[in-house]
C-alpha cells in the first residue's frame, strides 16, 4: 500500500518517547519548576498528532481501495467518477499532511517565552501566568489557555519589555487591560526538551543573551522564522495596522524579509475575514531567493502564498507563454532608467487618453458618436467598469437605442441580421485594437518620446518568427497598460509583498499597487544595495509620489538600522570600507554584539584563469576547512555571472575532495553545500561562510555600482569572511 509518511516531519517517528518524561533530570529550580507545563502540552500535542496520523492511515487504505476500484471499472462514466473520488482522497490526504507537520511543530517546540503579568480582573488582583509560542492551545479538559498565540495583543508585552516593567497595558476584546509585568522568561526548546531557560529579571542582559545564543546558532540554511526573537522595533512593523501601504528600508541584515513574512501571517491571524492566503502575492528577486523563504510561512501554519519573480508575474497576467522571450540585444541604461521612471507613467497616461479618444473616433459605424457619448458617461458615474466593460455596454445601449426609436417612428425594418453583423464587426475592431503590447509600440511610432527612444523599443519589442522578443523594462509598462484595459479585479490580491524592492523600477511597482486591494502592500528593500542598474529608486520619496495616484494620506516609513545577521568583526570591516564611499544619506549597519573571527586575507591568488591545479587544490582544502568547523553552506562569490561559471567548471572535478556538494547559480532551488555564484544571485541570501574571489582594484573599480556590489558581497557572510586579493593586479584598498 502507498504511504506518505515520508512527506512528514521525521519527528513522528519517536512520538512516544518524547511523551515519556520520566528519564528528565532537573538540574535547576527552574527546570523544576518549568518542565510539569511542558510535559503537559507535550502530552497534549503527541494526543492530537497520533490521532491525526491514524488518520492518514485510514486516507491511505481508502486510497487504496479506491484505486482498485478505478481498476476494475469498465463503465467509462463511472470509472471517470471514481477518479474524482481518488483525486478527492489525494487533496484531504495534502490537507492532512500539512495539518499534521503543524501539529508536529508544537511538539518540537511548543512555546517560546513567558510573562506573569498582574492584573486587576473584577476587583480582584490576580497573577497570570502566559506562555507564548507560534500557535495557541487550549486545554481540552478544563479550556483554559496553555499557551497564548505570538500575533495576539498580550504577545506585544513579551516583545516590548526586556524585564520586569510597571503600568502596562494591552488590547483585549473585552477592552484595555493594565497590570506590572513581574516575570519574563524565555526558552529553548527543541524535541520537547528544555535546552536553556534565560530568565530575564535582570532586564537587558537576559535578552540580549537569549539574542545573541540564537544567532550564534544560526546555520546558512533555508530562512528561518523568529518569532522567539522579534525585536521591538520589529515587532512594531509586524503589527502595523491594515489598509495602508508600508515602505521598510533596511540595512543588509536586518531582517526585512523576516519581517515581511511574519508581518504576513500576523495579518492573516489578525484580519482573518479580510485576507487570505489565496489571495496574497509576494514578489521576489530571483526563483533561489523564493525558494530560500519557502519554509518559513509554512513553519508558522500558512501554506498557498503565491511566490512570484515580477517576470513570471507580469507573462501571468498578460497570457504571455514561453514564445515571449527577452530581447538579448545591448541594452541602453539611460533610456531604460526613463522607462521606469515618474515621467514616463505620465506618458504612458497621457497617450492613453489620445488612445482612447481615437479608439471612439474610428469606430466603424455611422452611429458612432452614440457609443462614444455613452462610453464617457459610464466613464464618469461608473469609474470602477473596465474599459473594455464600458465599451460593450456602450456598444450596447447604441443599437437599443437604435431598434427603440425605429419602433417608436414606425420605420422598424427587418434588419436583425444586419445589426448583429455590424455589432460583430465594431467587437472585432475593439478587440483587434486593444491589445495591450500594440497599443504600447503605436505609442512609439506616433512620436511620443524621441526618435531614439523609439527606434531603440520598437527594435526590442517586436515579433521575430514564431517568437514575439520584448525588453525587460518594456513588461510592466505593458502591463500598465493592460490594467488600464481590463482592470484589476481578476488579478485583484488581499495583500502583496514587495521583497528586494529597491531593484524594482516606479512602474513595476505601480502594476502592483494597481492589483492590491485597498492598496495593501509592504514594500521592503535597501537603496544601498541596488545592484541591478539603471538603479531605478534614488530614494523612497518617488514611490510614496505614486501613492498620489490613489489619493493615499496615509502610508509608514521605516527605518531598520541594526545587522542581525553577521559579527561584529565583519560588520566593523565593511563600515571602515564604506564609511567613506557611500552617500551621506545611507545608513551603515548597526552590530549586535556578537563576535567571531577576525577576517581572513588571502594575498598570493590569481585570478580562476591561471591559478595553478597547486594552489586549486590548496583552495579545495580551505573549503573543506570551513565545513569541519561546522559551516553547512559555504558560498564563492564571484564579481559576474562569467566569472562564477569558470569558478565552478574549474573547481567541481575535486568534488571528491569535499564532504560537501558543490552547486553553481543555475540552480532554481536553494542548496546547503558550496555555492558558486555571482554577487547578483547572492542578494538576499546569506551564508555560514563567505569567500570573495579576486579582489582587486581592476574588479572592484571605484565606482558607485563597484561599491554595492562588494557590500552587498561582504554581508552575506552569517560567520566567517575571507577575502582573496590578486596579487598580480592592483590592490584594493581594504
Amino acid at each position: 500500500m502507498q504511504t506518505f509518511e515520508k512527506y512528514l516531519n521525521p519527528l513522528h517517528t519517536r512520538l512516544d518517547i518524547l511523551a515519556n518524561f520520566s528519564d528528565v533530570k532537573y538540574t535547576t529550580p527552574l527546570e523544576t519548576e518549568e518542565y510539569p507545563h511542558l510535559e503537559q502540552v507535550t502530552n497534549i500535542n503527541i494526543e492530537v498528532s497520533k490521532k491525526m496520523i491514524s488518520n492518514l492511515h485510514k486516507l491511505e487504505f481508502e486510497l487504496e481501495e479506491q484505486a482498485k476500484r478505478i481498476q476494475m471499472e469498465t463503465d467509462l462514466d463511472e470509472r471517470k467518477a471514481a477518479v474524482g473520488v481518488y483525486n478527492k482522497i489525494l487533496n484531504e490526504i495534502q490537507i492532512c499532511i500539512e495539518r499534521i507537520n503543524r501539529e508536529l511543530i508544537k511538539v518540537d517546540a511548543p512555546y517560546f517565552g513567558k510573562i506573569v503579568f498582574k492584573t486587576v480582573i473584577n476587583r480582584s488582583e490576580r497573577v497570570l501566568p502566559i506562555y507564548i509560542g507560534k500557535f495557541a492551545l487550549m486545554d481540552p479538559k478544563t479550556f483554559q489557555p496553555l499557551i497564548s498565540d505570538w500575533r495576539a495583543p498580550i504577545a506585544n508585552i513579551y516583545y516590548e519589555n526586556s524585564g520586569p516593567t510597571k503600568n502596562l497595558q494591552y488590547d483585549t476584546p473585552s477592552g484595555l487591560k493594565q497590570g506590572d509585568l513581574i516575570q519574563k522568561r524565555q526558552f529553548s526548546i527543541a524535541e520537547a526538551r528544555i535546552r536553556h531557560i534565560y530568565d530575564a529579571k535582570s532586564g537587558n542582559a537576559a535578552a540580549d543573551e537569549f539574542l545573541l545564543s540564537q544567532l550564534t546558532e544560526r546555520l546558512g540554511q533555508k530562512l528561518k522564522d523568529i518569532v522567539a526573537t522579534i525585536q521591538e522595533q520589529q515587532n512594531k512593523i509586524i503589527r502595523e495596522e491594515i489598509n495602508k501601504p508600508v515602505i521598510i528600508q533596511g540595512v543588509a541584515g536586518s531582517g526585512k524579509t523576516t519581517i515581511l513574512l511574519h508581518r504576513l501571517a500576523y495579518l492573516f491571524y489578525t484580519y482573518k475575514e479580510i485576507i487570505h492566503p489565496e489571495k496574497t502575492l509576494i514578489i521576489g528577486p530571483n526563483k533561489v531567493f523564493l525558494d530560500y523563504i519557502s519554509d518559513v510561512l509554512p513553519s508558522l501554519g500558512i501554506e498557498h502564498v503565491e511566490t512570484n519573480t515580477y517576470l513570471f508575474w507580469a507573462k501571468n497576467i498578460l497570457g504571455w507563454d514561453d514564445k515571449y522571450t527577452i530581447y538579448s540585444g545591448k541594452e541602453d541604461l539611460e533610456i531604460k532608467e526613463f522607462k521606469g521612471s515618474k515621467q514616463f507613467i505620465d506618458i504612458l497616461d497621457s497617450y492613453f487618453e489620445e488612445f482612447e479618444s481615437d479608439l471612439l473616433e474610428n469606430i466603424p459605424y455611422i452611429r458612432k458618436e452614440i457609443i462614444r457619448e455613452r462610453y464617457y458617461e459610464l466613464k464618469e458615474t461608473h469609474p470602477l467598469i473596465t474599459m473594455d466593460e464600458r465599451l460593450t455596454l456602450a456598444l450596447e445601449y447604441a443599437f437599443v437605442q437604435k431598434q427603440f426609436k425605429e419602433k417608436r417612428t414606425g420605420s422598424f425594418k427587418e434588419r436583425d441580421g444586419y445589426d448583429t453583423e455590424k455589432k460583430k464587426e465594431i467587437s472585432r475592431y475593439f478587440n483587434r485594437n486593444t491589445l495591450p503590447i500594440e497599443i504600447y509600440r503605436d505609442m512609439f511610432k506616433k512620436g511620443y518620446v524621441n526618435k531614439k527612444i523609439s527606434k531603440y523599443t520598437l527594435e526590442g519589442v517586436v515579433r521575430k518568427g514564431k517568437l514575439k522578443v520584448f525588453r525587460i523594462e518594456d513588461l510592466a509598462p505593458i502591463v500598465y497598460l493592460h490594467l488600464k484595459l481590463h482592470g484589476h479585479k481578476e488579478n485583484e490580491k488581499e495583500y502583496v509583498m514587495l521583497d528586494e524592492a529597491q531593484d524594482l523600477s516606479l512602474v513595476q511597482i505601480l502594476t502592483l499597487l494597481q492589483i492590491s486591494k485597498n492598496q495593501n502592500i509592504t514594500i521592503a528593500g535597501d537603496l544601498a544595495q541596488s545592484i541591478i542598474p539603471p538603479f531605478y529608486i534614488k530614494d523612497w520619496e518617488g514611490v510614496i509620489d505614486l501613492f498620489k495616484k490613489f489619493k493615499l494620506k496615509n502610508y509608514s516609513y521605516h527605518q531598520l538600522n541594526r545587522c542581525y545577521r553577521t559579527t561584529l568583526e565583519i560588520i566593523e570591516f565593511a563600515n571602515k570600507i564604506f564609511r567613506d564611499r557611500f552617500p551621506k544619506t545611507y545608513k551603515l549597519p548597526e552590530a549586535v554584539l556578537r563576535h567571531g573571527e577576525e577576517i581572513h586575507m588571502i594575498d598570493d591568488q590569481k585570478d580562476i584563469d591561471t591559478i595553478s591545479e597547486k594552489d586549486l587544490v590548496k583552495f579545495i582544502e580551505l573549503l573543506q576547512k570551513e565545513f569541519d568547523k561546522g559551516s553547512v553552506t559555504c558560498a564563492v562569490v564571484c564579481p559576474d555571472k562569467e566569472y562564477a561559471l569558470k569558478t565552478y567548471k574549474r573547481i567541481f572535478k575535486y568534488q571528491n575532495k569535499l564532504s560537501k556538494d558543490i552547486v553553481d547559480f543555475t540552480q532554481e532551488n536553494y542548496k546547503t553545500g558550496i555555492l558558486v555564484l555571482p554577487i547578483e544571485n547572492a542578494k538576499g541570501l546569506e551564508f555560514d561562510t563567505v569567500i570573495l574571489l579576486d579582489v582587486n582594484s581592476d574588479t572592484y573599480p571605484d565606482t558607485e555600482l563597484s561599491t554595492r556590489l562588494f557590500y552587498v558581497a561582504i554581508t552575506r557572510a552569517l560567520h566567517r569572511l575571507i577575502i582573496i586579493n590578486n596579487s598580480n593586479k592592483s590592490p584594493l584598498l581594504i
